[in-house]
């Protein structure tokens, strides 16, 4: 099977604020660990695998569109902060 990437509770936190208005029940989202990103086109939902050979250089993303034209720029920033977050609340930032 395939292994996905685990996005830390936290980023669902402010997914919202974010990313406004979607389809998709954000406690799905937050359940399967699908990632949300918007831009002036529409939003697109993203998974990415953990890495699929030794070196951590090589995984596989996965995207659906539901009008966005971009590749989920915004999930780098807001998962760094969620990751941040995480960490700050474990005492281990």
């Amino acid at each position: 099977g395939v292994e996905f990437l685990k996005t830390p509770d936290s980023y669902y936190d402010m997914l919202t604020e974010r990313v406004g208005k979607i389809d998709e029940d954000i406690e799905k989202l937050r359940e399967l660990k699908i990632l949300v990103d918007r831009d002036d086109e529409g939003y697109l939902l993203q998974i990415f695998t953990r890495p699929v050979v030794d070196r951590p250089t090589l995984f596989i993303e996965i995207i659906q569109r539901k009008g966005a034209k971009g590749f989920g720029d915004g999930n780098f920033k807001a998962l760094f902060e969620s990751i941040e977050r995480e960490q700050a609340m474990r005492g281990n930032l």
